[in-house]
């Protein structure tokens, strides 16, 4: 059915999904830097298409919405949603009665401005598995929501500049609607405020914000950053400041050094460990294959009784 080669290579078909280069066409999971490229033509969903616009330029997409099949061949493929980020989806495909899903990046959780993951019985199952050590359990998600609004609420008390840092498509968009819906005023980095249009233009409105400069930054609003604006000279120059980076890997103690900030909150669009197993046991695979996190995550799937491998280059499989 599928050969594991710089992508997900769909046999019998110049077909891929998620390809690591340009191909003739390819299905994309979602608008993250490292899953989109110029394929001659991509099938995205709509709010994906919009973010491969507007980072790739003048493209040739297929816009396909959630849960509407496209008939390729023998080949039928559908998206259905993955909870990642705006428009991210899982990707479905259904050959002769048999069904391969392919994960994508994937949260289970609620989110403030990602569609709700769906869940679909598949027989062989491609899933990522970032956050797969049993270390990695998140907060209730309404705990670090407070945590946000907290650190928030505290810095501008103490006559501080709030400074929230995460990556520019998914992760900072979240953070200003949670923020937003709060009664915050949001100041936005440039880069950021540039995908977020895409979000507004898909119905998700954030209150009142304005872009990033210096002026704007005191006067008393949240101050929302992509990572290397740390670096940036009128960043470093907002004094007195508190910092909060937002990404999973908060659950490390020593996060907050790695990143170069005041604190870290967990505040993730990936499934925790938990999350991963209680997915499985929903889509309830006759295959999995694990796709990043622990290399050897498969064997602990392994040890509950799931028939479970790495994905990796040899991969091939002709189930179907």
């Amino acid at each position: 059915m599928f050969r594991y080669q710089k992508g997900i290579k769909l046999d019998d078909h110049d077909l891929w999904i998620d390809a690591t280069g340009s191909v003739e066409s390819a299905f994309v999971s979602h608008g993250h830097a490292d899953h989109i490229k110029k394929h001659k033509l991509s099938y995205a969903t709509p709010a994906t298409a919009s973010f491969m616009r507007r980072r790739l330029g003048k493209i040739s997409i297929n816009q396909v919405e959630f849960g509407e099949p496209v008939a390729i061949g023998d080949l039928r493929v559908t998206f259905l949603p993955a909870g990642h980020i705006l428009g991210s989806a899982q990707v479905l495909v259904e050959r002769d009665g048999q069904r391969l899903l392919y994960t994508g990046d994937f949260n289970t959780r609620e989110s403030a401005t990602a569609e709700a993951i769906a869940y679909e019985k598949c027989d062989l199952l491609i899933m990522e598995c970032t956050f797969g050590y049993k270390k990695y359990v998140f907060p209730p998600r309404v705990e670090l929501i407070d945590r946000l609004c907290s650190f928030a609420s505290e810095a501008l008390r103490q006559g501080e500049i709030p400074l929230v840092f995460g990556y520019a498509l998914g992760k900072t968009q979240e953070a200003m609607k949670i923020l937003a819906d709060n009664g915050f005023s949001l100041c936005v980095h440039g880069s950021v405020l540039h995908l977020a249009e895409v979000y507004q233009k898909h119905g998700i409105e954030f209150g009142d914000v304005v872009k990033f400069n210096q002026v704007r930054a005191r006067e008393k609003r949240v101050v929302i950053l992509p990572p290397q604006a740390r670096k940036n000279r009128q960043v470093q120059r907002l004094a007195p400041a508190k910092s909060v980076f937002l990404s999973g890997w908060g659950m490390e103690p020593s996060s907050r050094y790695r990143y170069g900030v005041d604190e870290v909150i967990p505040l993730s669009d990936h499934a925790d460990y938990n999350e991963l197993l209680d997915f499985i046991e929903r889509v309830q695979p006759k295959k999995i294959y694990t796709t990043h996190g622990p290399k050897d995550y498969y064997v602990f799937l392994r040890s509950l009784g799931y028939d479970a491998e790495p994905l990796k280059q040899a991969n091939q499989q002709e189930l179907f």
